[in-house]
Order: C-alpha cells, then sequence, then structure tokens
C-alpha cells in the first residue's frame, strides 16, 4: 500500500507538455489528473515556463486551482487569478553584471521580469530567420521584445530586478557555457541547464525544490507528503524535498537517480500511469 498523498507537483515541458502533440497535453493524461483531483488531491505544476504562460495555456486544460510553481522557482502564483504570493528576483547589480557578459559573448539571451500587469519578457539576437524566430516562440515565450541590449532595461535606480534569465546555448555545436556561467556567478545564482539548448539563471537558492517548500508552506503541507513527476535535470531538487519522487521514462540520468520510480515515457502517457499506480488506483 502507497501511503497518501496530499499534493501532486508535475513539471511540464517532458512530463505533461507533449509540444509535437496536437494541443500538447495527452487526452488520457489530462482525464487522469481530473480523476487525481476529484479525489480530492490537488495537482498543480512546477515549471520553468512563466506564471502567464501556465495560466494562458495550461490551467483551464488541467483544471488548475492550487498555486503554481513557476519562472524555475522564482514565482509563486495563482493560476486563476494570476496574483503572485511570492517572487524572489535576481538581485540588480548581478542581473547587470550578466546582461553585460552575455552582450561581450554575444549570446542570444532572454530576460523575464514579473510585473503588476504579468511578465514581460525581453530578447536579444537571434531572431533573424523564421526557423528561429519560431524556436524562440516556443522556448523563450510571447510576446517578447527584440532588444539590441539588456543593458538599458537594468539600467538606473528605478530599474525593476529580473526573475530569470535564458541562454541559448547548444553544447554541441559550441562551448558549454554552463561551467563558464558557474564560474563567473556561480555564487550570485542558480544556474541549471534545463533543455539540451537551453541555460538558465535565478537568485541564488533559487530553484523548482526551494519552489515547492515554499509552496508546501504557505498550503500548510508536509512535503513528504507530495508526489512530484519530471524529467529535465532543473527537477531533480524537487525530486529531492518531496517524499515520492518520479522520474519519466524520457528523463535524464541525474533524474532518473534520485527518483523512487520511473514512469513510462511521455508518448507512453508516463503520467497517467504514474498517477493510476499511486494516487487512483495504490
Amino acid at each position: 500500500m502507497h501511503p497518501h498523498f496530499d499534493l501532486v507537483i508535475l513539471d511540464l515541458d517532458g512530463t505533461v507538455l507533449d509540444l509535437y502533440r496536437a494541443g500538447g497535453i495527452s487526452p488520457a493524461v489530462q482525464a487522469t489528473i481530473a480523476a487525481v483531483q476529484n479525489r480530492s488531491v490537488p495537482v498543480t505544476v512546477g515549471t520553468g515556463r512563466t506564471l502567464d504562460y501556465v495560466r494562458t495555456h495550461v490551467a483551464d486544460p488541467l483544471g488548475l486551482r492550487t498555486p503554481v510553481v513557476t519562472a524555475q522557482g522564482a514565482v509563486i502564483g495563482d493560476p486563476v487569478t494570476g496574483r503572485t504570493l511570492r517572487t524572489v528576483p535576481i538581485p540588480l547589480e548581478t542581473a547587470r553584471r550578466v546582461a553585460a557578459w552575455v552582450e561581450a559573448e554575444r549570446h542570444t539571451t532572454a530576460i523575464y521580469f514579473q510585473g503588476a500587469d504579468g511578465v514581460r519578457i525581453y530578447q536579444t539576437l537571434g531572431a533573424e530567420d523564421p526557423a528561429s524566430a519560431a524556436f524562440y516562440d516556443h522556448v523563450f515565450g510571447e510576446p517578447r521584445t527584440l532588444l539590441p541590449s539588456l543593458l538599458p532595461l537594468l539600467a538606473g535606480v528605478d530599474a525593476a530586478a529580473p526573475l530569470k534569465f535564458i541562454i541559448d546555448n547548444d553544447p554541441v555545436d559550441s562551448p558549454d557555457v554552463a561551467p563558464v556561467l558557474q564560474a563567473h556567478f556561480g555564487k550570485e545564482l542558480s544556474i541549471t541547464r534545463t533543455h539540451p539548448r537551453l541555460v538558465e539563471g535565478t537568485a541564488p537558492g533559487v530553484d523548482k525544490g526551494q519552489g515547492v517548500l515554499a509552496l508546501c508552506q504557505i498550503l500548510n503541507i508536509d512535503p513528504q507528503r507530495v508526489l512530484a513527476i519530471g524529467d529535465s535535470d532543473n527537477d531533480i531538487p524537487i525530486l529531492k524535498v518531496v517524499g515520492f519522487g518520479v522520474a519519466m521514462g524520457n528523463a535524464t540520468p541525474g533524474v532518473k537517480a534520485v527518483a523512487r520510480w520511473i514512469a513510462p515515457p511521455l508518448d507512453k502517457d508516463g503520467v497517467a500511469v504514474a498517477l493510476h499506480k499511486f494516487v487512483l488506483d495504490p
């Protein structure tokens, strides 16, 4: 007999979302999540995506009502109203130094700000051809504002501090920037590779795991009574802090190493299989 869970937390891309499938979410996964919530077990998401993205694209299909962990843990927000419950931005001086570094190195970069009216996304470089633009629409999100430099956004005493940044870097074609960023900014940022081509930075100590712990505190839930499912290295902190972590069959080796169970892959509805096994039909 498996323990009763008080909360289920799901990663999105590669776990729930299949961007190669029309609609993005499998009907089987959608129906299973609804069945879990009908058992009075709330389901939420822990994602690198923004609160705006969650509200626009997945809150209704998944029936999300519980606060969500977004922007790699930098923002906890209400998926219905958009109200932010917790925001942890990158310190402004650190953000300025990162922006100067990516400009000097000529890396295509997106930077994210949480405002009262939602998330603002700015991108520098990389939108020269339609294929690149389509890729960035997917991974950076939209709408975005294209700028020649990110530095003016961060100048002045009234400048806002950003939530996170994403650098496009494919280590197959060019040197891996993740260890370089770690060497330059490792004490001032949390740095993680979230996609074969993407490296993200958030405030120090901010990751999905810390976001989940903060959410559990808000909801007065014991993290040991939480089930989480993920596939990418940025999900490792979540699987380490919850009571039961599940890796997708398509997960990275690092995720599988810390998981208690490995589900079938995304294209075999691994989330639905795991939720039936551990929540609906334990």
